[in-house]
């Protein structure tokens, strides 16, 4: 086997282990490794998977904005990026998940804490304000390691 077939077929594992199908993992390890952006048609010769199954997993690729479209001058196709600063990659999920999910949780789950202590059993009471104090820890948790990450970038960069 070809090493970047090898790093190929490996990249496709470590993708089906988050989640992704085999399609959806093949188009990311394609584009990962190419140095330029890729039209549908290229990605389907590459993969040797169909066009509308490239399309299909394209859509959902961009809606997890794990890949980036592009659009050439004077070009009707579409191009498809993948970024490849891994690093990049993960702080800009870390801050998508601390600006839509963790602190917007910890502003409202105070609230309805409040409506559960007059209406609601013990038992789930309980779980609710566990859940507080996870998601409050999981926020230390997620701010120290994006400054772990800035921290490496700027080390990276100098």
């Amino acid at each position: 086997m070809k090493a970047k077939e090898e790093l190929i077929e490996h990249m496709v594992g470590c993708s089906k282990i988050h989640g992704l199908d085999d399609i959806s993992s093949k188009i990311m390890a394609i584009l990962y490794l190419e140095p330029k952006e890729l039209s549908l048609e290229e990605l389907s010769i590459k993969s040797k998977y169909s066009l509308s199954g490239i399309s299909t997993a394209m859509k959902y690729l961009e809606q997890l904005e794990m890949v980036k479209r592009l659009k050439k001058p004077h070009s009707k196709k579409a191009y498809f990026f993948m970024e490849k600063d891994t690093l990049k990659m993960f702080l800009e999920f870390l801050i998508k998940q601390q600006e839509k999910i963790i602190l917007p949780t910890i502003k409202k789950l105070p609230g309805i804490i409040k409506k559960f202590e007059k209406e609601e059993s013990k038992e789930e009471l309980k779980i609710i304000k566990d859940y507080l104090r996870q998601i409050k820890a999981y926020e230390k948790i997620n701010k120290n390691t994006i400054s772990m990450i800035k921290k490496e970038q700027n080390s990276y960069k100098s």
